[in-house]
């Protein structure tokens, strides 16, 4: 790649349902993708030539977002990749919590994390230092149903789109 993108997006489970059309608008939006897959590679990388196809960026990683080490190597790739991360979207139904602790300490300041899975209580200490990052942790409804999807997708890329580039650290 010959540039850095404008911006670096994580998504997990970004090779099938709701994670792929987010990949999706991302990668038309200018967004730097990276595919995450636990299980099934073909789709991941399918995923992946099809934001190439539109003259995007995108790798596939292959991690547990549960297990730490795998996180953390998720986040060491990305930067090796792409140079940074600017969002975290992250649409299965675990392990919030371990992404969000590495999402703190790699993330640019000013960056966003969107969940579209069921809500994780988020410790103080780490939702200080999300704070101090000028870090975003926002919500969605979990589903990928026909009914409503492109609302939800439409509002998580609005969403994104009004983090770009506002911080102030």
């Amino acid at each position: 790649m010959a540039s850095r993108p404008d911006a670096v997006a994580i998504v997990t489970g970004g090779s099938f349902g709701l994670g792929r059309e987010v990949v999706r608008m991302l990668a038309r939006r200018g967004y730097a993708i990276v595919v995450v897959y636990l299980d099934d590679q073909s789709r991941a990388e399918a995923t992946v030539d099809e934001v190439f196809a539109a003259d995007g960026a995108a790798v596939a990683v292959r991690a547990d977002v549960t297990d730490g080490l795998d996180v953390e190597r998720l986040f060491d790739e990305t930067i090796a990749a792409f140079g940074g991360v600017d969002a975290v979207v992250h649409t299965t139904m675990r392990g919030a919590s371990v992404l969000y602790q590495h999402a703190a300490r790699h993330l640019r300041c000013g960056s966003a994390i969107v969940s579209v899975s069921a809500a994780e209580q988020i410790a103080p200490a780490l939702t200080q230092q999300l704070h101090e990052r000028e870090i975003t942790v926002t919500g969605f409804p979990p589903g990928s149903e026909a009914t409503g999807a492109d609302l939800r997708v439409a509002d998580l890329i609005w969403f994104l789109d009004r983090r770009r580039r506002r911080s102030t650290c």
